[in-house]
């Protein structure tokens, strides 16, 4: 029965048989069957079932939070068994935007490791929507991105800050504070659309009246070490994670009465919580943005 309700709540969420089974690796048949096998032991129909879209009948909206608790006390008995085995090799599946997954979560690794060398972390860095949808669909234990997340199907929480400073490129000098006015005859590389520091970025400097067409963009990249790189050839300066940078890698100033800041949150599925193993590493990335 275990597993027919993690199914049901796969299908729930997906709104989707076949979504469900592929993620869940097995035939559309497959997953009908085990939905059946339920709405059989309850006598109630779950699913209302068209041609474009699944969704939860009055029995299946029930069943859903009882599900979801009966799901999330295996998975903690499971890790309560685990805890009296001798220690084996334990893998970490950890999925991580490029500021925590290239910046942070490095160093904390190696905190990590000293106190806990049964573990073996694995990380797969990707944008934020990519993490989002691997810790949803289960292929990772837990996510880290570098923006709040309102999901109903993960639980999130706030592990550190991350700042966002102006960065100059080598010869250049800038008043610190830079009054905000200033930014439109400055020359800058921005991340592409769609990454989190950008978003940061632009809504902070639209809180103050600056939009992107007051801004002077001389060129877009896709990542950190692009952005970096860019800065060192003199395209133009560039608003960079004060957690990407080296000490004393560039000249960095900040915005006359602006702080940038974003949070840095982890997230896992909502019925299925850290494990004290997961817990230890959140405190080593905790302890590096305090």
């Amino acid at each position: 029965m275990i597993e027919s309700l993690r199914l049901f709540q796969l299908v729930a969420r997906e709104g989707s048989f076949t979504r469900a089974a592929e993620l869940a690796g097995l035939t559309r048949p497959a997953v009908s069957q085990h939905i059946k096998h339920l709405e059989e032991r309850f006598g109630l129909p779950l699913f209302v079932r068209s041609t474009r879209q699944v969704a939860l009948t009055p029995a299946g909206e029930a069943l859903l939070p009882h599900a979801e608790r009966i799901l999330g006390a295996v998975n903690e008995m499971e890790a309560a068994m685990a805890a009296l085995r001798p220690r084996a090799k334990v893998v970490v599946e950890v999925a991580a935007s490029t500021l925590p997954g290239e910046s942070l979560l490095p160093r904390a690794l190696a905190r990590f490791r000293a106190d806990h060398p049964e573990a073996e972390v694995r990380v797969r860095i990707a944008n934020t929507e990519a993490v989002l949808g691997w810790v949803r669909e289960g292929r990772a234990d837990l996510g880290l991105v570098g923006q709040e997340v309102d999901d109903p199907w993960l639980e999130s929480e706030q592990v550190g800050v991350d700042e966002i400073v102006l960065a100059l490129r080598p010869g250049v000098s800038l008043p610190d504070p830079l009054p905000p006015g200033q930014l439109r005859q400055v020359p800058l590389v921005m991340r592409e659309a769609g990454s989190a520091t950008r978003a940061t970025v632009l809504h902070a400097l639209g809180e103050r009246g600056i939009g992107p067409e007051d801004l002077n963009v001389v060129a877009e990249v896709g990542s950190p070490e692009a952005l970096k790189t860019a800065l060192r050839s003199g395209v133009g300066d560039a608003f960079v994670s004060l957690s990407a940078l080296s000490p004393g890698e560039f000249a960095c100033v900040r915005l006359e009465g602006l702080r940038i800041t974003r949070p840095i949150c982890a997230v896992w599925q909502r019925h299925r919580p850290p494990a004290d193993l997961h817990r230890a590493l959140l405190e080593c990335l905790a302890a590096l943005t305090d």
